[in-house]
């Protein structure tokens, strides 16, 4: 006992100050072998404990070879979480979409919104299970050239952790987008207009004006609040020749000024109409719509007001290749007709007509 503590005792001694050293050769020879050799043993491992410390002080800098291997390693589980995150989003918010967003009249955004907090949830769950097939997929390639945990603290460490998560993501969110391929972008808005309560298209009205702004129209929309009204009016009147000089949109209640209550934001029949004003011109007159021809605008501007697909923008361009093709077929017979009369020559002699060809 006493020759182990002697032999600890000068161990600190020898591995704190060298000028102790020659008193710690002199005692080494009043000891016996086994002593010496426990000595020189507790230097030793004193030694390697030192340098193992003053390593994890001052570690390393990892190669280059390390950090892109750390990138890669980083980048592959988000990946994945980029993917599942925008497949289950867009189906999810799709649905809810056709579904709770028709029969709430949910818009398109808080659909997305709540699709979003599957997609989270979905991204937690499926996040380590595809971290691990891509892991297993790479042959474990990823495991070699490991950082300690001392170099894992290190500025570059970080960075390249950071750079290869946002690779990642960002390759993953973008594979998620293919989910659109399969997605029926059209049928929420095809079944909002469907789920509208019937009688509801004879609620509008049109009111058109000459006389309030000289040398324009004024066209005036009320009716209830239904999803493409606006555009499916706008494209009306671009195709039947009209340009819209100023446009005021908004909501009104029952008395004619705006009622954005809580009671009637959920009520089953809410009071708020909408009311859309257009100053508009004739396209080729520049100035306002013949009154002989506001009884027809009307009508067609009642006509979209009940039917706010977002198809308008076709059917005009519809028919004015239809017109372009009745102008070309009456040139095409036109000029059948010049040519027959160049074909034929007749020479009249009092009450004798002569045709030859």
């Amino acid at each position: 006992m006493c020759h182990r503590t002697f032999l600890l005792s000068q161990s600190r001694l020898a591995s704190t100050s060298g000028r102790y050293r020659h008193v710690v050769n002199l005692l080494m020879t009043t000891l016996g072998q086994n002593t010496r050799q426990s000595y020189r043993k507790a230097t030793t491992n004193n030694a390697k404990r030192v340098a193992e410390t003053a390593a994890e002080v001052t570690p390393e800098p990892p190669t280059a070879r390390q950090l892109v291997t750390h990138a890669v390693k980083c980048a592959i589980p988000m990946i994945g979480f980029g993917f599942m995150d925008n497949t289950i989003m867009i189906h999810a918010g799709h649905y809810i979409d056709c579904t709770l967003g028709v029969k709430f009249s949910l818009s398109t955004l808080a659909a997305a919104g709540i699709g979003q907090i599957f997609s989270g949830i979905g991204g937690v769950v499926f996040g380590d299970t595809l971290e691990a097939v891509f892991r297993e997929a790479s042959g474990g390639t990823v495991h070699k050239h490991k950082l300690s945990a001392a170099q894992k603290l290190m500025r570059s460490s970080r960075i390249a952790g950071l750079v290869g998560g946002i690779i990642g993501v960002s390759f993953g969110c973008t594979l998620g987008l293919v989910n659109l391929f399969f997605v029926d972008e059209q049928k929420a808005n095809m079944l909002k207009l469907q789920a509208l309560e019937d009688g509801q298209e004879f609620e509008f009205e049109v009111e058109i004006d000459n006389t309030i702004n000289p040398g324009l129209t004024t066209v005036l929309v009320r009716g209830p609040d239904i999803d493409g009204v606006l555009a499916s009016i706008t494209a009306t009147l671009a195709s039947h020749g009209c340009s819209i000089v100023k446009l005021d949109a908004g909501l009104r209640g029952g008395d004619g000024v705006a009622d954005t209550s809580l009671h009637n934001l959920l009520s089953q029949t809410p009071t708020t109409v909408l009311e859309d004003k257009f100053i508009i011109r004739n396209r080729a007159t520049g100035r306002a719509v013949d009154n002989d021809d506001l009884d027809d605008l009307a009508r067609v501007i009642l006509a979209a007001a009940k039917d706010p697909l977002n198809a308008h923008s076709l059917k005009g361009q519809i028919e004015s290749l239809e017109i372009e093709n009745v102008a070309l077929a009456e040139r095409v017979l036109m000029l059948q007709n010049n040519l027959e009369d160049r074909q034929i020559k007749i020479v009249k002699d009092g009450d004798d007509d002569k045709g030859r060809e």
